[in-house]
């Protein structure tokens, strides 16, 4: 007897008998069951393709299930994910573009860098994610959120772009703003939205300017000019926006002369080399032990 069972996209052939008598022992039912060859390129892989058809998703195709991945992924230890699972969904049938998975991903390339076959999920998860947003799926309000107030008022926290500068009150040194010292300066430091607004971030800040204060370093902020360096923004799937906020960074820059940009972290390092790259500024890196930030001149 033959037949066959539902079993998710490829239901495998299932050969069983009433009877089988094996050396002499009697195998009823199920316990002489046996499965036909499963081909696997039986399976639906559209929503796969769905995915590494787009620029910069390539990569998920090339996974191999090897789980290397899910040891160093910060969110599956907070929860039931990782970027092996993400490739079992999509070949199951089920749309990375429909799935809440799709925003959990925090780029952090932990298992970029454990991948022997160089799946890139810091590629792969911001074109899917601008895929979704150009086909209008849903997206979490409270990212929905942030990408508004980040087109409003240059920041993502929602915060009034008049006070981006009102930390250097009780800095305790002189913090130059480059539009009000009107001469070319050595190092225009790039402060960022955080350490603009966030208590700890402003700790940080003045901290910094202390730092600079004391090494004697010709340095000035842009003040309420400066706008959101937009690279979360573009990592989010918010592409538009984030090529906005790079255009606007370019046109701030470019009033001003300065030799080096120091931004306070490493996702400001792709924007502001883009925004800066007609000034013919250096670059390199360096990290503060004291604070175990990186900090970048370019």
């Amino acid at each position: 007897m033959a037949y066959k069972q539902s079993y998710g996209k490829q239901p495998p052939e299932v050969l069983e008998k009433e009877h089988a008598v094996v050396e002499g022992i009697d195998l009823p039912g199920h316990w002489n069951r046996m499965f036909g060859t499963r081909v696997i390129t039986d399976y639906d892989l559209s929503t796969l393709d769905q995915i590494t058809d787009l620029p910069g998703g390539e990569s998920l195709g090339w996974c191999y299930q090897c789980a290397k991945c899910i040891g160093v992924c910060p969110v599956d230890i907070v929860g039931d994910y990782g970027p092996r699972k993400i490739h079992r969904d999509v070949q199951r049938g089920i749309s990375l573009l429909d799935d809440p998975n799709l925003w959990l991903c925090t780029t952090c390339m932990n298992c970029l860098r454990v991948c022997p076959k160089a799946v890139d999920m810091i590629q792969i998860m911001p074109a899917a994610r601008e895929a979704a947003i150009n086909e209008g799926k849903a997206i979490p309000p409270e990212l929905q959120k942030v990408f508004e107030a980040t087109d409003r008022y240059g920041n993502p926290l929602g915060e009034n772009p008049r006070k981006r500068a009102d930390w250097i009150k009780d800095a305790g040194v002189p913090v130059p703003i480059v539009a009000q010292v009107k001469r070319p300066v050595d190092v225009l430091w790039y402060v960022g939205s955080y350490p603009s607004y966030h208590p700890r971030g402003i700790d940080a800040a003045r901290a910094l300017a202390r730092i600079f204060h004391a090494l004697r370093v010709d340095f000035a902020i842009l003040g309420v000019e400066e706008r959101e360096d937009g690279d979360s923004i573009r990592l989010a799937g918010e592409k538009g926006l984030a090529e906005k906020l790079t255009e606007e960074n370019i046109k701030i820059f470019g009033k001003y002369k300065f030799n080096r940009l120091v931004v306070f972290g490493p996702q400001s390092t792709t924007p502001s080399r883009t925004s800066t790259r007609s000034t013919g500024a250096r670059t390199r890196c360096f990290t503060t032990r004291s604070s175990s930030r990186s900090i970048w001149i370019g």
